[in-house]
């Protein structure tokens, strides 16, 4: 199973940058209320994160705009939540500027904490952005709270010099028809199983086919109900099938063991394709240029995305329109252009589409990445955060993973499921 995206995220954040660790009130030289674009006024805001190459875009935003610094203060590690929940709560040390993960973001969007960017032009900003992405910002009503600059895309990765002899082919495309619906991963899984004598796999986990099915569903709260899709018995009934017939590796994602496997360059090795977003390169050992054209990115079944870091602005902030610069900065095409370079994919559809053809990723090889994460990107549904549905995927997931090993009913999850909800959030009416 997928493990949680906020646990992820500090891990990538210590891999690549060892982030400052403290807290600040925000201030400014110029008094209250001062204005980002009056490049007379010097001004400092206060961003807090838990992604410490944040810094990077905070450090391109003061190159065009000198007269504005921005404090980054970098909080890894899984209290990071609960830091800015009290701090919200309290109005204590709050930053001008914080990241939600989307794991959480519901638990925030529709408080009155974060200021209504529409009410500044946001929705501007936004129309051109990749529909789920746009909707991954904005509260029940439509209004803009957050902006993001990445999209965080999901796909198969696949090891070559294993596809080549399994699959017989390592062409990107050809590997994304042969895994394009989930009985024709289950049927080729089960052909490599028995050619391999039970030692290669498919696929990495059960758990991808939650990962890529999930935002494919309708919440599991509405008006105030429980309403469990009906399309979970499908994810389940396939979970089990793929569980059953040794498709999968049982790698947990992004554990010691899953990477291993994905830094095997043998033709053989325990699995063949790796759910993974795209942000997940962090996990690939690129020392000395080892990896490179290595991979191959396939498309999964259906689009599908995971997690993904947008920044809001506290509604009491002093330096409100700096702080909105900034964030007109993270959606402009010019710097999601140039966070490519991180291997980050763009929330605008634009950049996908003025770079889909030259852009490429060392360990990829020469394939143009931004052609399939784009299909992927539009085949996801557009649905606004809310303060129940993250945790109650994550209910279901283990329940899941319970399921299979225990050999439990679907009926029997959604027994569970509907048990926990109630202890869970009273308030939910459970039938």
């Amino acid at each position: 199973m997928k493990i949680k995206n906020t646990m992820v995220c500090g891990m990538m954040a210590t891999a690549l940058v060892v982030g400052a660790v403290g807290c600040g009130q925000s201030q400014s030289t110029s008094g209250s209320n001062a204005s980002g674009s009056d490049s007379s006024k010097q001004i400092t805001l206060t961003q807090w994160t838990y992604y410490a190459p944040a810094k990077l875009a905070a450090q391109a935003f003061e190159k065009e705009h000198p007269n504005i610094h921005i404090n980054v203060k970098v909080f890894p590690g899984n209290d990071y939540e609960t830091k800015l929940q009290t701090a919200l709560s309290t109005g204590t040390d709050v930053p001008d500027i914080f990241d939600m993960d989307m794991g959480y973001i519901g638990q925030f969007i529709n408080t009155p904490y974060l200021a209504n960017l529409s009410s500044m032009g946001a929705n501007q900003l936004v129309s051109g952005q990749i529909p789920y992405v746009a909707a991954g910002g904005k509260d029940s009503q439509g209004n803009v709270k957050a902006i993001t600059d990445t999209s965080s895309p999901g796909g198969f990765w696949f090891r070559k010099a294993a596809a080549k002899k399994w699959l017989g082919t390592d062409d990107p495309n050809k590997v994304s028809q042969m895994v394009s619906s989930w009985p024709k991963i289950i049927q080729l899984g089960e052909k490599i199983n028995k050619e391999s004598g039970g030692k290669v796999h498919l696929l990495d986990t059960d758990g991808d086919v939650m990962a890529v099915e999930e935002y494919h569903m309708q919440h599991f709260v509405q008006n105030g109900k429980l309403v469990i899709d009906p399309g979970w018995t499908n994810v389940l009934d396939t979970m089990r099938e793929i569980y059953q017939n040794n498709v999968e590796a049982d790698l947990a994602s992004f554990s010691p063991g899953w990477g291993s496997a994905l830094n095997d360059h043998s033709q053989n090795g325990s699995a063949i394709l790796f759910a993974a977003p795209s942000w997940a390169g962090f996990m690939i050992n690129t020392k000395n240029n080892a990896a490179n054209g290595q991979y191959g990115l396939a498309q999964a079944p259906e689009g599908y995305y995971e997690g993904g870091r947008y920044a809001a602005i506290y509604a009491k902030s002093p330096n409100e329109q700096a702080a909105y610069e900034f964030l007109k900065f993270l959606a402009s095409d010019d710097w999601q252009k140039q966070n490519l370079s991180t291997g980050n994919m763009p929330a605008n559809k634009s950049v996908y589409q003025k770079n889909m053809n030259t852009y490429t990723i060392p360990f990829y090889g020469d394939e143009k990445v931004l052609k399939p994460y784009y299909n992927i990107s539009m085949n996801v549904p557009a649905q606004a955060p809310d303060a129940y549905n993250e945790d109650i995927i994550s209910m279901f997931g283990k329940l899941a993973t319970t399921m299979l090993s225990e050999k439990k009913s679907d009926q029997w999850v959604f027994d569970q499921l509907k048990q926990q909800v109630k202890q869970a959030y009273p308030e939910v009416q459970v039938n």
